[in-house]
């Protein structure tokens, strides 16, 4: 500690001692106590980093030593107890036992210790030995304990008793909290987790107001966090009592803080100007440190720090929002422009999250606007609609949420507009303000000309639905079925309520929704679809195949999709039973040695049977069966005689057989007999050859049947 002459302000104390000042600044900017007492006609600063080298070598685990000289008793009734120091011989007096180290500040050391009589682990704190015979530091020791005992708070942490040890060192012995400071996790935890523990932080101050106590040193390392949830505010020892204009006697003298965090009155040491919005501004500068990372005062060393809090200079930060705002107003440099008090700060809070709540409803309402299909598009504006309402209801003068519901009427006005929900459409533009406005007015048109028009739609669906053909009278955009005939409900078993008003995705009508999707695609990409082939559900979940044919048309600006289905199941039935007899007669072929092949002439595909494979010598690995592949391996004279039969039976629907020429891996050539038969379609149209190989017993002659 460096004597002064006694000035008026920690700042004058600093700036009237050049050494001071060179110490101060070759010191980094922490989170450490400083602070400034009189004594004698005297200024002390105390710094943990100003002390001398001697006094630092204090630095032990052993918190008091027995040659100490026994310092005088202080005024007031403090009971003696025993202390067993780690390494000391038992004392079977002794009523704690130190048992570690937890830590250490300004004035103290913190240990872990056994209290025997209770048999329970508490937290003593002792004054530092170089502070142990100092009036001052031991007035304001005795002071912190009994300001601590006299608060009864869960968020202040509590103490157990003041004591003298054998040699008259001052200690007291409070709850042992299982935890760490806030300052250790701070840039861990959620900006949610830290709001929480600043407000149980802002209750106990709060309290301690109301007990007429200014904390003055309110910063994360001051908070320790306990592993159930604990929020305890610690470090009392420079705390003053309030009332009015009125001050205890015996802490009027001693100013001081943490640079980092300090408001200017503290800075400055003027102890006329501290008061409870000292406290308020301190609560702003741990706000300030939760949205930014970091503390609001800042220097290149601690000497500009110090004057940085001085004329409050608050770092530059790019973070933005109603919490920087509290936070700004309770850091202000004038006292009367800060929250009138910590229960005013609390409010600003809870009014913000509040709002946070009301802004977050706002953006999950375009979240789901963002996010909507056509299929649910609009459940997707009543959900938005709710959600905005909701955050009205929450904060009536959310501006952000009031725009974004209008927005939200317009945008559901014209979808409602072009799905043709004309009425809805007009309400929407009604309510959302835009009642004359031109696209309300080329609605109103819209649906003057769809009354109009009624009668003609009537006799339209008289004609649909008496229609020999299943039909469908549907929305394109959404799916939604308008009307059904009779044809439809009979073959799929529905009746009209079942249906109409329904979206086809939530009838469960397509038994393949990429044929849907194919389906639709096609229809908006090219207006109309024939003959489109689907398997449908019946209602009780029967499979029918159909042929769909679909045109796209406009009524009244509603984009419609008007479809007949056709029940083909027998057809379909009649084409699997020949596909199964086709395939009965490969497996007799196969068991029989021969080659089979087949040509489909509609996907250009050729097929060979494994015995093919075999008797042509080719492996699957070197070549697919392509029409290139065969036609290489006949011998060249023997070509244009298998090209004119093929040609000939794809004509006219005449089977061949030949006798052809093929070349085996050798490179000699081998006489195979080559057969094949067109298959027809309904229209007796020649759509795949399919024929065998096999090798000859004799040697026929080339023929064509």
């Amino acid at each position: 500690m460096t004597p002064k002459p006694v000035p008026l302000t920690l700042l004058q104390t600093i700036q009237s001692d050049s050494s001071l000042q060179s110490q101060l600044a070759q010191l980094p900017v922490d989170s450490k106590t400083m602070t400034l007492s009189v004594q004698l006609n005297q200024a002390l600063i105390d710094h943990p980093d100003l002390r001398d080298v001697a006094s630092q070598a204090e630095t032990i685990d052993l918190p008091l030593e027995s040659t100490k000289v026994v310092a005088p008793i202080d005024m007031g009734f403090v009971p003696r107890r025993h202390i067993e120091m780690l390494g000391q011989a038992r004392n079977p007096d002794a009523e704690y036992r130190i048992v570690g180290r937890l830590g250490s500040g300004g004035t103290g050391i913190v240990y872990q210790a056994h209290q025997r009589a209770i048999d329970r682990e508490v937290a003593v704190k002792v004054l530092r030995d170089e502070l142990a015979l100092d009036p001052q530091s031991r007035n304001r020791f005795l002071t912190e304990a009994r300001v601590i005992g006299g608060l009864d708070h869960p968020n202040v942490i509590a103490l157990h008793e003041l004591c003298i040890d054998d040699t008259g060192g001052l200690f007291y012995s409070m709850k042992r909290i299982d935890g760490t400071s806030w300052n250790h996790r701070i840039g861990e935890m959620s900006l949610v987790e830290n709001l929480e523990t600043l407000s149980r932080v802002a209750d106990a101050i709060r309290y301690a107001h109301s007990r007429g106590l200014i904390h003055r040193d309110i910063k994360p390392e001051n908070v320790m966090l306990g592993r159930f949830g604990e929020v305890l505010v610690a470090d009392w020892g420079l705390a003053i009592s309030h009332s009015g204009n009125q001050r205890s006697p015996h802490t009027d003298s001693t100013i001081g803080g943490t640079p980092a965090y300090m408001a200017p009155e503290l800075a400055m040491g003027d102890t006329r100007a501290i008061g409870l919005h000292t406290d308020v501004y301190l609560l702003g500068a741990v706000l300030f440190h939760i949205l930014t990372g970091y503390p609001p005062h800042h220097g290149e060393n601690l000497l500009l720090c110090i004057h940085s809090a001085a004329q409050n200079e608050i770092r530059p930060t790019r973070v933005e929002g109603e919490l920087v705002d509290i936070a700004m107003k309770a850091m202000a440099t004038r006292p009367s422009d800060r929250y009138t008090s910590v229960d005013e700060f609390i409010a600003a809070l809870d009014d913000q999250r509040q709002h946070e709540q009301s802004v977050r409803l706002v953006r999950r309402a375009k979240q789901r606007l963002e996010t909507s299909t056509v299929d649910n598009h609009y459940e997707s504006f009543r959900v938005a609609d709710a959600l905005l309402r909701e955050a009205i209801e929450v904060w009536p003068a959310n501006k952000r949420a009031h725009d974004a519901i209008k927005q939200l009427q317009l945008d559901f006005a014209r979808a409602a507009a072009s799905q043709g929900d004309l009425d809805l459409a007009l309400s929407l533009y009604e309510s959302g303000g835009e009642g004359n406005s031109e696209a309300a007015a080329r609605v109103r048109r819209l649906r003057d000309e769809r009354n109009q028009n009624g009668r003609l739609e009537s006799r339209y669906s008289t004609l649909f639905t008496h229609s020999p053909e299943a039909g469908l009278l549907t929305q394109l955009t959404t799916g939604v079925v308008i009307e059904s005939n009779d044809m439809f409900k009979q073959l799929f078993g529905y009746r009209d309520e079942e249906i109409v008003g329904h979206k086809m995705s939530e009838l469960n009508i397509w038994a393949c929704p990429e044929r849907r999707k194919l389906f639709v695609e096609r229809l908006r990409g090219e207006g109309l679809v024939d003959n489109f082939e689907a398997p449908l559900l019946h209602k009780d979940g029967r499979r029918i195949h159909t042929l769909i044919s679909g045109r796209a048309t406009r009524v009244h600006g509603e984009e419609l999709v008007v479809s007949t289905i056709r029940d083909i199941s027998l057809r379909k039935e009649a084409e699997n039973e020949l596909k199964r007899s086709r395939q009965r007669l490969r497996d007799l072929q196969r068991l029989a040695g021969l080659g089979t092949w087949s040509y489909d002439m509609q996907t250009d595909e050729v097929y060979w049977s494994e015995e093919t494979y075999q008797i042509l010598k080719v492996s699957h690995a070197e070549a697919h069966p392509g029409k290139d592949l065969y036609r290489s391996l006949l011998h060249p004279s023997d070509l244009p005689l298998f090209e004119q039969a093929l040609t000939s039976s794809i004509e006219n629907g005449a089977a061949y057989e030949l006798p052809l020429r093929h070349r085996m891996p050798s490179g000699d050539y081998q006489t195979l007999v080559v057969r094949g038969q067109p298959i027809f379609d309904d229209a007796g149209k020649t759509i795949e050859m399919y024929g065998v190989i096999l090798r000859p017993h004799t040697k026929p002659s080339p023929s064509v049947v």
